[in-house]
């Protein structure tokens, strides 16, 4: 990563960070040791995401979703990831969460295993609809460079 592409990296990812911890604030409480509704995690790890863990299930809402979503719009590939982290089910939980982008939700919740009265509706897509929408690029980028060698 050159000098000047990092710099924009460590400031956008400041602003992206202060911008989320702005919309979820207005959800729940901020909290790193499981004695809140969320945390956000605040090391950069140099990648184009943020990375959100919720301890209350209760802030996977859509109005909250599509509030982070609107944030990238400013953010051209950026994502937000959100990891369910419940205290006390760590060891009795799947990893699970969503992923969200400026244009798509990537829904990975494992509702088998939330509780009773968790909406059961998708937030977005599927993982596995995700891998198919990616398939089928790949499949029509292979067709045209068929499609170039053959000229």
């Amino acid at each position: 990563m050159s000098i000047d592409v990092e710099v924009k990296q460590q400031r956008d990812w400041q602003i992206l960070h202060d911008a989320i911890t702005g919309v979820v604030d207005l959800y729940g409480v901020k909290n790193a040791f499981g004695k809140g509704d969320y945390w956000l995690l605040d090391e950069n790890w140099g990648r184009y995401s943020q990375q959100l863990e919720f301890q209350k299930l209760d802030l996977f809402q859509p109005v909250l979703l599509a509030a982070l979503q609107n944030l990238l719009h400013s953010f051209p590939g950026w994502y937000i990831t959100i990891r369910v982290d419940v205290v006390g089910k760590e060891d009795t939980w799947p990893g699970m969460g969503v992923i969200v982008y400026r244009d798509r939700i990537i829904d990975d919740l494992r509702r088998d295993f939330l509780p009773p009265g968790f909406p059961s509706g998708l937030f977005g897509e599927t993982q596995a609809a995700e891998a198919e929408r990616i398939a089928e690029r790949v499949k029509t980028l292979m067709a045209l460079t068929q499609l170039k060698r053959r000229r």
